[in-house]
């Protein structure tokens, strides 16, 4: 309750100063000071909670529907800024089932990267916080002994007891003791890739909750990501080999280099790269875009990850090489049985991809169902513009539809609708508080005062 109090009087300040600016002029450098001192003592507090060291039951938690893969709940990512709290993600709530693709669409900045980032934990701190909410993940996750380690699986003699064999060095000759006697260990069990195997469960985590330093736990490994632009995500001084390499290490305890190595070709060839150990051996600026976003694919799915995100991994593609992307990303997703949350601003890729759909604007969801609801009943005035904004074949004009206005300030949000000033469609009761979520049928879903029990016949 601490920290809620902090930030209602941090919130209570910077209203303030908005209201001031609104009116004609900045905030003073007095009101920026205490703005920024009030900051810093919630981002104090956001740190030390995100870096203590916790108990596992802290963030074990339980699924509200077991068909879900993700559950993401009144979500509140902030950051904190000199002219004020910024709101990013203010609220968002939505599934992803398992074996499905959740589109997530919306105009720049209303929150889809951020939401994204928070799953993944990577927001830049200390201004970038979770303030609240869940994200339960539903991971498949090592079992660990008395002291955190994974519980290896060995091969077994038809009686049950373990196999031995000779310990090996990284050249692969025979360890000897001291009497010159072969070194014996256990002989643990691989998988089909090769990778050595261990005890697992299943358990859901609470990501929201988990302290910094156990996230390596699910990131990287049982959700991954695949950034905007690869050039960027890839390091330019490091072969393709290398970087691949190195997930395997993070994530598969007792790799070794000829597994990893193994593994990193078996995923180079698994999206479609025709010379996979010519690529492992290459470096990020001898490849095009096309091949480096299949090297960030591979990379993403070294691990057998449940849930992949899909940052608009074809923004910086050509069209042919875009169908391409969104083909091999289909063909995977049945391939390991795991999940997409792909965001995107293309509608076209939406429907092509998706088997539902987030609506998101000015940092919440206001409109969610299924691929075919979205497009072919769309109900909120947002969704209907974003539709009409989109080019068509048998168009009788010049011009694009676009939305008028503007999204309101982040940091000094109104307390009615966010879309009220640019919505054609307004009533009277969208000057009062914000509308909640109204179900219009199982899986289609609108924060809108023109429908449910609110709606009215108001000019």
């Amino acid at each position: 309750m601490k920290l809620k109090e902090k930030l209602n009087e941090l919130k209570n300040k910077v209203t303030g100063g908005e209201k001031d600016s609104a009116k004609g002029h900045y905030l003073s450098a007095k009101e920026i000071r205490d703005i920024s001192k009030a900051n810093a003592k919630v981002m104090m507090a956001l740190e030390k909670k995100k870096h203590r060291k916790a108990d596992e039951s802290e963030f074990v938690t339980e699924m509200k529907d077991n068909k879900n893969i993700l559950e993401i709940e009144n979500l509140h990512t902030y950051f904190f800024t000199d002219q004020g709290v910024v709101k990013a993600v203010n609220g968002v709530s939505f599934n992803i089932p398992k074996g499905s693709t959740v589109g997530i669409v919306g105009e720049s900045g209303c929150g889809k990267s951020v939401t994204s980032m928070s799953v993944m934990r990577l927001l830049q701190g200390p201004q970038g916080q979770i303030y609240s909410g869940s994200i339960r993940f539903k991971s498949y996750d090592f079992k660990r002994d008395g002291e955190g380690n994974p519980i290896p699986v060995f091969n077994r003699k038809p009686n049950g007891k373990v196999l031995f064999e000779a310990l090996k060095d990284k050249d692969g000759n025979a360890v000897l003791d001291k009497d010159g006697k072969p070194v014996r260990v256990p002989s643990q069990k691989t998988n089909e890739s090769g990778m050595l195997m261990y005890e697992m469960e299943e358990k859901v985590f609470d990501i929201a909750q988990m302290p910094i330093n156990e996230i390596h736990r699910i990131r990287g490994r049982q959700i991954s990501m695949i950034f905007q632009e690869p050039m960027t995500s890839l390091n330019p001084v490091f072969t393709i080999g290398n970087q691949l390499d190195e997930v395997v290490f993070i994530h598969n305890p007792g790799a070794t280099p000829e597994m990893a190595k193994r593994r990193s070709l078996e995923m180079l060839e698994l999206v479609g790269i025709a010379a996979p150990e010519r690529v492992y051996n290459a470096y990020p600026h001898e490849l095009s875009g096309g091949m480096r976003q299949r090297v960030m694919i591979s990379m993403a799915l070294a691990c057998d990850p449940r849930l992949i995100i899909a940052d608009e991994p074809t923004t910086a593609l050509d069209v042919t090489i875009q169908a391409q992307i969104l083909d091999l990303l289909r063909d995977l997703k049945d391939r390991i049985n795991g999940s997409i949350m792909l965001i995107t601003h293309d509608l076209g890729i939406i429907a092509e991809m998706a088997d539902y759909v987030v609506v998101m604007y000015a940092g919440r969801v206001i409109e969610q169902g299924t691929v075919s609801e979205i497009f072919h009943n769309p109900l909120h005035p947002y969704t209907i513009g974003l539709q009409k904004s989109k080019p068509t074949m048998d168009s009788n004009t010049d011009t694009l539809f676009n939305i008028p206005g503007n999204v309101p300030n982040p940091v000094n949000m109104p307390k009615h609708c966010f879309f009220k000033e640019r919505c054609s469609k307004c009533i009277g009761k969208c000057s009062g508080d914000y509308p909640g979520m109204v179900q219009v049928s199982p899986t289609h879903y609108v924060a809108c005062h023109l429908y449910g029990e609110e709606n009215n016949d108001e000019n």
